[in-house]
Parts: C-alpha cells; structure tokens; sequence
C-alpha cells in the first residue's frame, strides 16, 4: 500500500470552525483590521447611510478592509476583488462572510474617492507617532505610470492641421450622396468634438490620404469648423494631442518612446521610506512641482524636513525662491547653462558666473572691473516675468571684448527676478557635505517607485480622470506605507 495522503472529503466537524482560527497571528490580514477598526471613518467624511428603509448596505469599514487589503496584496481591479472576497481565505475572513459584488465596490471608491487621501494621512502618523519619519531628510521625485487610454484613440494637432488642409481644397466633381452621418447627438461627448468615425487615428490618417469625397459640401464645411475648433483648444491647453477616452492624461516619454500618462509625484522620508506626500498631475515635466509636494509634505506631516533632495528636472529658479519663502531647505541640481552665457569656445573666464551683480548701482561687474549697465526690459510670450538687460557700453575700446563675447554689439547679460535664488543654489551645491547629501537620493525614494511598478505590478492606471487616478495614487501609496508599518506590527513594535 502507498504511504500518501489524499483529501477525504467525507470529512464532518463535530463542532461548526470558528472564524477567528482561520488566519494565524502575525497574518496581514489581522494588521488590516486593527488598522481600520481604529478608524473614525465618520470624521474622516466617509459617505454614511441616512435611511432605514431597504436593504442594509455594506459598513464603511468592511469596503475599506477591502480595498486596502487588495492594494497590499496586489489586487486592484474591483472585479478582482470580488472574486478574491470569495477566494481567498483572508479576505473570506476580513469580511466575516460577505461577498459584495464588483459594482459595489466600485461605488465605494466612486462615492468616498476624495476621503482616501484621509487613510494615507493616517498611515503617516501612525508612523510619526512610532518615530518612523526622521524629519532630517526626504526625497522628492515622479515617475511617469500609463493612463487607461490608447494612443489610437487620440486626436494630434498636426493631423488636424493635414486634415484642415485636405477641407480647404475644393471637391473637383459633385458629390457623392451615400454618407455616414455625423453621431450630433451623442451623450458624453469627449473634449475634442470629431464624428466618432474620425475619433480613430487609423481612419482619420485614411481621410487625410485618401481625400473626403464620401462627404457632401455642407458637411465638409461642418467638419471644418469642427477640426478648427478642436486646433484652437489644444493651442488654448498648449497641446499637441489629446486623448479621446481620457482627455486630462498627456503624453508624455516613457523610456524610448511617448504614450499618454499621468505624472506620479511622491515625497520619501529617509529614515523608513515613508511616503509623506502624494499626488498626482497631468504635467510631463516636474519643474512646476517642488513647492507643491513640499506643502502637501508638510499639510499631511504638521511639520517640514530638515532637508529635501530632488532631481534636475525639479530645477526651476521659480520654485527655488518660492521654495526659500517658504521655508523648505532644498538640494537640486542646477543645469549646466544657467549661469553660463557665450557660444562653444568662448573664453570660459567670462560665462556669466564670473560677472559679480551688485545691486545698489543695478550694474554687473566683470572679472576685470568692468560694468555692464541696465539697458532695458523684456517680456517674452514664452516666459510669466519680465527679464532685465545689461549691456558693456565701453566694448569697442576693451581688448577682451573679442573673448568676452562675440556679438557686434558686446556683452549682454540677461537678468530673471529669480537669479538670487539661483545663484544661492550653485552655491549650496558647492559644499562637499550637500553633494554627499543628494548622493543618498537615489537610495531613498527610487526603490518605492521600483517596489510599486515591479513588486507590486503597478504599471497603469485603472481609472479615467485626474481625481480618479489621484485617488489611486494614495490607496498605492497607502498601502506601500502599510507594509512599513506591518513589519514593526508583526514584532509587537507598533501603536496604532
């Protein structure tokens, strides 16, 4: 006979299991529970039932255990969810029993989205209040995650342009009276007003190329006030594109190539890669963000760092004074041409960093005592601040002027309203101290983003719309944070 076990499913209890045997100490599913059970989720503005009447509905609570239970363990789509609250052992025990289905759970997320921001907060001070955040140095940084949105669903300027092109030219013979006619009363109608048949990208390249003779004169004139319309919101919003299914993504570079995504940003703590501030944006580029994350830091903390490190990308001479106004000691790299003016060979000796600004007499002053006076002021369409020229009168007669600079006119120098601030900056990186310092970057707050697009599978966003995604962004980073707190629970080290 075989010495092997097989299942007997003849099995009886003799007594009915109790529910609380069917998870071990230690498990996370108990740490969820305890988190939520001390939750006031009626401060904190969670939708509540009034009536009495009908069928009773699922507790807050209970739809909370749910869904933060599914962002730590990886699960993240509502009808995941559901079949999980039917699968898996901890979550059958989480919800003592209860099945909701995915619409419900959905509701949820739809009704108290703007209150998750509240868990997160919480999740931060739990862990300030078990001395989990240092306060002594944080890291600040975004990472690009995919919108619920397809490329060829999407509608480019310069397409339209071609498109605005091929309308203006005349139908050489009469028109063809077959013709699709144009969905005018379509409900939900996105931000760009195109028929749906040229909401593809694959057809309206085929109108572009092919011609519009399927379409009669008046409804070639109509398309053309459509296209031009749609040519002035995008030049109104400063776009090259937009998203037919989720206007609010941008496209934006993910590694070689350019899809339409949501800019993710997180504020790090050094001393457990807590995250202490969340959010999320619809820009490509973070150098408008610094200040931003640094008040969400400090509104989610009641207290600011020591010091902040952020990448290049959060250089802006705006955000350093704003930053500075404030309060917030930061640590960013300055690009490598600010400061520096000239063309490629010019003498090094007279980049713009060598000239001394003093602003008693508003002159410059250049490394051989020179002055460069006030000329007048600029105020370029590309920029929101006027800039200040300065300009040698006496370079015809200076032996220099030829290294100095190579216009006809001598040197020039352009002055922002933000160069104090960025020249404190060049200054601060200088120390050896801080250039250590921002070497502890990387270390701090690129594995969070490493642990949620690889570890935790997070690569695009479940859900259209900025709040939606924002959302989403701080159940993620709820639940990053969780795991943090977890590994102090599990030792019996941690006060919730």
């Amino acid at each position: 006979m075989k010495n092997e076990i097989d299942p007997d499913y003849s099995k009886r209890f003799l007594l009915p299991p109790a529910l609380e045997d069917w998870i071990p100490d230690g498990h996370p599913a108990r740490f969820i529970r305890e988190f939520v059970e001390k939750l006031n989720t009626s401060e904190m503005g969670f939708k509540e039932r009034t009536v009495q009447e009908g069928r009773p509905n699922y507790s807050n609570k209970l739809m909370l255990k749910i869904w933060l239970y599914g962002y730590f363990e990886k699960i993240y789509s509502t009808r995941e969810l559901e079949k999980a609250c039917k699968d898996r052992i901890a979550l059958v025990w989480l919800t003592g029993m209860n099945y909701p289905d995915h619409n419900t759970i959905w509701r949820f997320f739809r009704d108290n989205k703007s209150k998750i921001k509240n868990i997160f907060k919480r999740t931060i001070h739990i862990a300030i209040d078990n001395e989990m955040v240092g306060f002594a140095l944080q890291a600040i940084d975004g990472t690009k995650i995919y919108a619920n949105a397809s490329r060829n669903k999407a509608i480019h300027k310069k397409d339209l342009e071609k498109l605005l092109a091929r309308l203006e030219t005349p139908i050489i013979d009469e028109v063809v009276k077959k013709i699709n006619k144009t969905e005018k009363d379509e409900k939900g109608r996105p931000s760009c007003d195109l028929p749906r048949k040229l909401q593809d990208k694959n057809n309206l390249t085929r109108a572009i190329e092919d011609g519009l003779e399927e379409y009669s004169d008046s409804e070639r004139r109509e398309l053309k006030k459509k296209v031009q319309a749609n040519i002035k919101k995008l030049d109104d919003k400063k776009k090259k594109s937009v998203s037919v299914t989720d206007p609010e993504s941008n496209m934006m570079k993910t590694g070689n190539s350019r899809d339409y995504c949501y800019n993710a940003q997180g504020v790090v703590d050094d001393k457990h890669q807590i995250i202490v501030g969340a959010k999320v944006t619809s820009d490509e580029v973070d150098h408008r963000q610094m200040t931003g994350m640094l008040d969400e830091a400090r509104s989610n903390c009641n207290k600011k760092s020591t010091q902040t490190l952020a990448d290049g990308g959060y250089f802006s001479g705006t955000e350093l004074q704003k930053a500075e106004e404030k309060g917030y000691p930061v640590i960013t790299p300055v690009h490598k041409k600010v400061g520096r003016s000239g063309k490629k060979g010019q003498d090094p000796r007279f980049s713009k960093d060598k000239f001394r600004y003093d602003p008693k007499e508003d002159v410059y002053i250049c490394p051989l005592g020179g002055r460069l006076e006030y000329l007048y002021t600029n105020h370029p369409k590309t920029r929101d601040y006027p800039i200040r020229r300065y300009g040698c009168r006496y370079y015809k007669t200076c032996e220099y002027r030829h290294k100095c600079s190579k216009s006809i006119n001598g040197k020039k120098i352009d002055r922002t309203p933000y160069d104090d601030a960025i020249y404190r900056q060049i200054e601060k990186n200088k120390s050896p101290d801080n250039k250590q310092l921002y070497d502890k970057r990387k270390q701090i707050i690129e594995p969070v983003f490493g642990w949620i697009k690889h570890n935790k599978g997070f690569t695009r966003w479940l859900y259209r719309g900025l709040n939606n995604v924002d959302a989403q962004w701080n159940l993620i980073c709820t639940g990053i944070n969780l795991s943090r707190l977890f590994r102090l629970w599990k030792e019996n080290r941690l006060v919730i």
